[in-house]
């Protein structure tokens, strides 16, 4: 048994990742795919457009064997902390071999130059970095163009790119906890990330393809057709396709009643907190979109601000989130699998260090009381979404199951 695993979010899940998975089990030798997904809301400051249920199922469909959970502490966390809890995850399972990941690059030897950097972070980088800080650029841009100095061979839309990013911080992650799972990357195919554009591209964006779906109009070609039966399923039933407006209302509540605590977002820091607030009127007016758009500037970028504003609706702040981030979880929860995922469940059941359940039990951990936490806060907006799945768990009537 070769078992591989990829960090995901499948937002919705596409022909990419279908291909990664196949990829993953020709040229990677995997046997056996387990998904790290994140749950009801994603990296990048937004809630999923679909539960994190029906996309586990979805991910089965499409080709992955088992699906666990990705906690929210790490889930809506910036890149570095992303990478790093999933790799702790997967490290304490004592049993995958293999980490895949998409980049646009599609090969390991750049994105090693610069995870070796990171890693070990040198006197030269160090002073390059602080260099960049001091003209006022973001963290990301600073870290960029003190990289692109020390690594001149690197062009600056190399180290830009969202999937090359990632997978540097898998592998400084990989490097930095002294993992022996190996690293393996297939080039992404298709539109960028954010690519509004469908036209005949067979490898379509996961932004392109939710807007679709959100408006009604079928996305069939672009995603495997089992993903677009299950899709035109939930269509039928009225499912609630989510987005970050649906929960526009909630936030501005939160940031009226609790402003003070919106300081202790850790990524709300250098008086970000106070912008945020000092815009909240055009919250009122406009689109959360366009509020996030007002807040950003050269050194607050997009996703940061996005992210700062879910994990406050969540209460990130009433929660010991920094040193959450820096722990494992004693367990991780069990959303979706198939005949070969039990297979997997059986041969870590051995030599893992960490719980895998298939529900919450009557006292979670503090990481499963965040999820629950946003499982409760996700099924305000979505009818067909009930929080109580995380203890009872989750039968989809899609799948004929016993």
């Amino acid at each position: 048994m070769r078992i591989a695993a990829i960090i995901s979010e499948y937002n919705p899940f596409h022909k990419g990742h279908e291909y990664q998975i196949r990829r993953t089990r020709s040229e990677g030798k995997a046997t056996h795919v387990i998904a790290l997904m994140s749950g009801n809301f994603v990296q990048r400051g937004l809630p999923a457009i679909i539960d994190k249920y029906r996309r586990a199922e979805m991910a089965v469909l499409g080709g992955a064997d088992l699906v666990l959970e990705l906690p929210a502490v790490y889930a809506l966390s910036s890149a570095e902390f992303f990478a790093e809890g999933s790799i702790r995850i997967l490290n304490a399972l004592n049993g995958v071999h293999l980490l895949s990941f998409g980049s646009e690059e599609g090969s390991l030897h750049n994105l090693n130059a610069i995870a070796e950097i990171l890693a070990s972070e040198p006197d030269a980088y160090r002073e390059l970095l602080k260099e960049e800080l001091s003209h006022g650029h973001s963290f990301p841009r600073a870290r960029n163009q003190a990289l692109k100095k020390l690594l001149p061979q690197l062009d600056m839309d190399f180290i830009k790119n969202p999937n090359n990013i990632l997978g540097v911080e898998y592998m400084k992650a990989l490097k930095r906890t002294g993992s022996k799972i190996q690293p393996f990357t297939v080039q992404r195919m298709g539109k960028g990330y954010h690519d509004l554009e469908l036209n005949e591209e067979e490898y379509a964006s996961a932004t392109a393809l939710r807007n679709e779906i959100r408006n009604n109009i079928s996305i069939e070609g672009f995603v495997p057709e089992k993903i677009h039966e299950y899709i035109e399923k939930l269509k039928e039933e009225e499912y609630p396709f989510l987005s970050d407006e649906d929960f526009k209302d909630l936030l501005i509540y939160r940031l009226i009643t609790e402003n003070h605590s919106l300081i202790n977002i850790s990524e709300a820091s250098e008086g970000l907190d106070n912008r945020i607030l000092a815009h909240l009127q055009n919250l009122k007016e406009g689109s959360l979109a366009s509020f996030v758009d007002e807040i950003k500037t050269k050194r607050y970028a997009r996703t940061r601000i996005s992210r700062i504003l879910m994990q406050f609706l969540l209460a990130f702040d009433l929660e010991p989130i920094e040193t959450l981030r820096r722990q494992t979880p004693e367990t991780v929860k069990i959303l979706a699998l198939n005949e070969k995922g039990k297979e997997i469940l059986a041969a870590l059941r051995k030599d893992r260090e960490i719980g895998l359940e298939h529900n919450f039990g009557r006292k979670p951990d503090p990481f499963q009381k965040i999820d629950q936490k946003s499982s409760l806060v996700y099924a305000m907006r979505n009818h067909a979404y009930d929080p109580q799945w995380d203890f009872k768990g989750f039968r989809d009537p899609f799948q004929n199951k016993p």
